[in-house]
This record gives structure tokens, C-alpha cells and sequence, in this order.
């Protein structure tokens, strides 16, 4: 199959910076909290579906894409996703987008959580993910997640794979792994 064609648009790119000191990610204090482990009725990420993907109305887009935790693989193209939602909402710096779910992004996480009214797990699940999609709005032929101080614009592949700018062009989200450049340049740092 084809890949589609894009549009060439402006987009925000993704820039990095490592967080701090290689010592920068916090500890595990406690287990998942209910709010987001125990949510069974949510959708669950299947195993086959690697990357973020969405279809119809972009507002349930993002209730099924996994976990971010402190107890979970940290380092992939979902935690820059998340990680740019942080950014957009104005609780994460620019260029603390590192593709690493710890440290600074784990505390400003729990804020986001709480200032939304959701349990300050620091747990990224159906919920949280779910929260954020609540911001993003179709415009023409992308998605816009609309945050409190910056809007980010995604494009979705026909197959329904979130694309974002990276080094140039459009790539898709991987899940499970760290695959965009600006992921490649915070390890090398």
C-alpha cells in the first residue's frame, strides 16, 4: 500500500533537551493508583497496534494508547507526545521534551492530573490520555491538540496514525519504543 501524501504545513517541532542530571528521574514510591490501574471498563492498548492511531471525532483518539508510569518502559515516542501535551498546557518546558517519562515530566504530570481533577497518580492511562483528548480539535487536514498556551498540530495518516513533525517530515508515533529524531538527539546528550 501507498504511503499518502502530505501536505506540507507549519507545524511546531519537537525540540529537546535532556532533563538535568542523569540522576534527574525519581524514585518509585508506591505502586499505580486506582484511578488509572484499575479502570476496566477503559479500553485497553492492544499488543498489535504499535503506534498512536485514531479515527472519526479526534476527542477519544488517545483513551487507548497504553501507559506512561514510573514502573513502565520510559523512553518512546508516547512520552513526547505526552510530554508536548505537558509543554502545550504550560507545565513542562520546551525543551524538556526528552522522550522520557521521569523526573520533571512524572511531578508535572501529578499537577496536570490534579488541576483536572483526576487522582495525581502521575500515571498517563485511559483516563489522563483521555482527558487530553478532550482538547483536540479537527482542522481540515489535521488535529490540533489545543492546550492553555500552545497548540500542536498532528496530521493523521489515511490508516489512522498520528504523524508529527520531526527533522523535516511528517513520522508516526510509535508506542513502544523511542523512533523520532528528537528522541535520537536527547540519548546522544
Amino acid at each position: 500500500m501507498p504511503l499518502p501524501r502530505y501536505v506540507a504545513v507549519t507545524t511546531v517541532t519537537l525540540t529537546v533537551a535532556m532533563l538535568g542530571a542523569a540522576g534527574c528521574a525519581e524514585p518509585s514510591s508506591s505502586r499505580p493508583a486506582a484511578s488509572e490501574a484499575v479502570d476496566t471498563d477503559a479500553p485497553a492498548a492492544p499488543l498489535d497496534r504499535p503506534y498512536v492511531t485514531g479515527e472519526g471525532a479526534p476527542a477519544d483518539d488517545w483513551d487507548d494508547e497504553g501507559l506512561l508510569g514510573e514502573n513502565l518502559p520510559i523512553r518512546s515516542d508516547l512520552a513526547a507526545l505526552w510530554q508536548t501535551v505537558l509543554w502545550a498546557d504550560g507545565y513542562l518546558e520546551r525543551d524538556a521534551i526528552d522522550c522520557r517519562y521521569a523526573g520533571a515530566t512524572v511531578r508535572a504530570t501529578r499537577t496536570w492530573q490534579s488541576n483536572r481533577g483526576l487522582g495525581a497518580d502521575g500515571i498517563v492511562g485511559p483516563l489522563t490520555f483521555g482527558r487530553a483528548g478532550e482538547q483536540l480539535v479537527e482542522r481540515g487536514e489535521e488535529v490540533h491538540y489545543t492546550g492553555t498556551e500552545h497548540t500542536v498540530p498532528f496530521r493523521r495518516a489515511e490508516d489512522g496514525r498520528y504523524l508529527v513533525a520531526d527533522a523535516g517530515s511528517h513520522r508516526p508515533l510509535r508506542r513502544d519504543r523511542a523512533t523520532l529524531d528528537v528522541c535520537a538527539d536527547a540519548a546522544d546528550r
